[in-house]
């Protein structure tokens, strides 16, 4: 992918105040989606939304610093049984809001026995860039009535700033992400930079996870094989988009229309981002 000079001095910079700003010892993918500017010439505002992995690895340390960005709201994409598995060490007795808009991924609702029954018995024709490609368009033209929760809990101000979060921070926290940067008049190019951005923050954590699909599959799987699950690659993000805009025209329409969000949630929600 062609990335010209001013877009790497830009992702760079950014990289580095997010790090300064955002050190985690419980996370790898924490990080704010503002900071850019959009095609209209306005910028999407720091501070309101910001996007991260699961939250059940935080440290003392790492709740005070979240107690410090203000969040008044919490949107948990996993599946019931990924919270259920690694419960968030936020609780609601803290002061912010929990909001369980379950995104379905289904390869987080294997036990570890099924998955490992799964990998054995089908370890030769598994394509996992397959079932990548099948979860994004899942939840670009399936999960509308999700989508439109988060858009329409985020659209009022009493419940940002937010942090928006899956187990890995990089597929549905990645679209979701993606869509509303989008919305607010983000460059498609700029979006999908700092999407990509997740394949370098995850990374140490991916490694742990291609061991154990490895261990899991008593290795008849291998490293390359299991790679487009463990990264976001920006054909998973490009055909999702194209396919968006050639259906609907724009994210807006997209949605208004697949996604029926009030036209006036829209409203604030870009009243509430963008400066």
């Amino acid at each position: 992918m062609f990335i010209n000079e001013n877009d790497k001095g830009e992702m760079a910079m950014r990289i580095f105040e997010k790090e300064s700003l955002y050190e985690f010892d419980g996370l790898y993918n924490f990080r704010d989606i503002g900071g850019y500017k959009t095609l209209n010439g306005r910028t999407m505002k720091t501070g309101i939304l910001f996007r991260s992995d699961e939250l059940s690895r935080l440290s003392q340390k790492d709740l005070e610093k979240i107690n410090l960005l203000n969040i008044k709201s919490i949107c948990d994409l996993r599946t019931l049984h990924e919270q259920k598995s690694k419960p968030s060490r936020i609780k609601t007795e803290q002061g912010i809001k929990l909001i369980n808009v379950s995104i379905q991924d289904k390869s987080q609702e294997f036990t570890h026995l099924e998955f490992f029954r799964f990998l054995v018995s089908k370890a030769s024709t598994i394509d996992f860039r397959k079932i990548m490609k099948d979860m994004y368009y899942n939840m670009a033209f399936v999960s509308h009535v999700q989508i439109n929760k988060v858009i329409t809990l985020l659209s009022e101000q009493n419940n940002v700033p937010a942090l928006i979060h899956c187990t890995s921070g990089k597929d549905r926290t990645g679209f979701i992400s993606a869509v509303i940067q989008l919305f607010v008049g983000v460059p498609y190019q700029t979006v999908l930079n700092d999407y990509l951005l997740s394949n370098d923050l995850i990374a140490p954590r991916m490694k742990k996870v291609e061991r154990f699909i490895r261990w899991m599959s008593l290795f008849q799987v291998s490293p390359d094989r299991i790679k487009p699950m463990l990264e976001v690659r920006h054909e998973y993000l490009d055909e999702i988009y194209n396919e968006i805009k050639g259906k609907y025209g724009s994210i807006e329409d997209y949605l208004c229309q697949a996604c029926d969000v009030e036209q006036r949630n829209l409203q604030n929600l870009k009243y509430l981002l963008l400066e």
